[in-house]
């Protein structure tokens, strides 16, 4: 993790620039300051994006394991709106209460392992705003899907346990009373079984939205047209429960992106009457070239990381205008929820990753920066994937030691702007970089915050250090989070040449 002490020069010997990279980007040691020229009285947009994270069932965050109260107490520090809860499919004995199929005679409800996960991240949210995603539809709702044997040994992991598309109760219903005695269990005290039985939780949960399953599109194949009437028959049935309550749609995965499924879920005329759209989402991960997701060998070299995540990730916020462009014409009023955004890093899921120490603050600088770049598109959430994970289940998307339960430095990022940045902020007119020529190798934007204060979000795409005049801006309070930090810390800022760290997010508070 990124908290072993790495010298810089040394890091330099291992990590080799690209010889193109040297050739065409990388400035003489002796080139000058990049100038940073800000219009304050122009304002370019006005920002509404939530920015927050997600926690999933992991094993490692269970109560009795070493790192759960440092953990959870990480989570309640972030004080993010709107973080999302996801029992996910991977761990089915943690995360799906109805294991089994019922009979005339038995169910097989059982709560006990949940509800500790549901009630610990309730508390860390202290009565901010949550999404709830309970996405994972049980093995036995499937007519086309192989046997898959569920261990009840809660490290295992069921790569296999979603599969299927063929619904034995083509109508549907079946599902969406799932969902709804799973609704009812955290908001309503509970729920009659299928068999009659009263189960009683204690429950009186409020969630500020309802997720409708994660990632259909990945692992279920499931047509748009399926999901939509999934979509339409779980809201009617949980409604009843919180008028209050919004629905999110969709949850696509990274890989696909289909426009068809935009186009068909964001269209009136294919729900219900009384159905709307209250919110849509997706999701995004930057990675290098992966031959073997288990292992590091045959991958791209981490030297090459860096140009390769900022490439996605620019191409990515050209796909998020354009399906802005289709929800503005067939739902306008549906939020835009980016609610999974992250990097992984060329060993996906091996039980050994072997992740360069700079890692953790290049993959906090991707996604300062793609918050930054969604900002002026009127995007309303987006979600930095995710609160904690370990070797196995995709250890470089974690916010936090697997470990420990310490922050890393993509939680310090993440915790930087939520403790600067939200909803209401102006981004003012930035340049960074000469007239016609603007410096590749940050982002700069400066904003006036809903508190009235002056700010500048300084981002290095660079594995070298950036050097910004800052001589028209002036002086103020700096954090900066890079490759040898361990936490933010004020520094005070003269004014003139700011220094920027190699893979750098940085916050400069200025005078007024």
């Amino acid at each position: 993790m990124y908290y072993t002490s790495v010298h810089i020069e040394e890091r330099r010997s291992k990590e080799p620039l690209m010889a193109q990279d040297q050739s065409l980007l990388a400035p003489p040691t002796h080139a000058p300051a990049v100038p940073v020229d800000i219009a304050w009285d122009e304002i370019i947009a006005t920002s509404n994006t939530v920015l927050t994270t997600h926690l999933w069932a992991a094993p490692p965050l269970r109560r009795e394991s070493p790192i759960h109260d440092r953990a959870f107490a990480a989570l309640r520090d972030l004080k993010a709106d709107y973080a999302r809860f996801l029992p996910w499919f991977s761990h089915p004995v943690l995360s799906v209460p109805a294991l089994e199929a019922p009979t005339k005679a038995t169910t097989s409800w059982d709560f006990a392992q949940l509800d500790p996960f549901v009630e610990d991240f309730m508390a860390a949210a202290e009565g901010r705003p949550v999404v709830a995603n309970f996405a994972t539809i049980p093995h036995w709702m499937f007519t086309n899907a192989d046997h898959v044997e569920v261990s009840r040994d809660v490290d295992t992991i069921h790569w296999d346990y979603e599969q299927g598309t063929d619904f034995r109760d083509d109508t549907l219903a079946e599902v969406a009373d799932y969902f709804f005695r799973i609704a009812s269990w955290y908001i309503a005290g509970g729920f009659t079984d299928e068999l009659g039985v009263r189960h009683e939780s204690g429950h009186h949960y409020r969630f500020a939205y309802w997720e409708v399953l994660c990632e259909p599109d990945l692992n279920r194949r499931m047509p748009p047209e399926v999901y939509t009437r999934l979509y339409d028959a779980v809201v009617q049935r949980l409604r009843t429960l919180d008028p209050d309550m919004r629905f999110v749609g969709l949850s696509l995965s990274h890989v696909h992106h289909d426009p068809e499924y935009f186009w068909h879920f964001l269209n009136p005329a294919n729900h219900a009457p009384d159905i709307s759209v209250d919110a849509f989402s997706y999701h995004f991960y930057a990675s290098p070239e992966i031959v073997n997701p288990f292992g590091a060998e045959g991958n791209a070299d981490h030297s090459t990381w860096r140009s390769t995540f900022f490439a996605q990730a620019d191409a990515f916020v050209e796909h998020v205008a354009y399906i802005r462009s289709i929800a503005n014409r067939l739902a306008p009023d549906a939020k835009t929820f980016l609610n999974e955004i992250g990097t992984y890093p060329a060993d996906v899921m091996n039980a050994a990753p072997k992740i360069p120490e700079h890692y953790w603050a290049l993959s906090g600088s991707v996604h300062a920066y793609l918050w930054a770049r969604v900002l002026p598109l009127g995007i309303d959430l987006l979600g930095v994937a995710e609160f904690m994970d370990y070797p196995g289940m995709i250890p470089g998307t974690s916010l936090i030691d697997w470990e420990s339960g310490e922050p890393n430095a993509r939680y310090d990022v993440t915790k930087l702007l939520l403790d600067h940045f939200g909803p209401g902020d102006r981004l003012l007119e930035t340049s960074a970089g000469y007239p016609g020529f603007p410096d590749a190798r940050v982002h700069v934007q400066a904003m006036r915050t809903h508190d009235g204060s002056r700010k500048l979000l300084m981002i290095s795409k660079w594995d070298e250090p950036v050097h910004l005049d800052l001589t028209s801006v002036g002086a103020g309070v700096l954090e900066q989070i890079h490759t040898t930090t361990a936490g933010s810390a004020n520094e005070r800022f003269a004014g003139g040449t700011l220094h920027l760290r190699p893979h750098a997010t940085a916050v400069l508070t200025l005078d007024n």
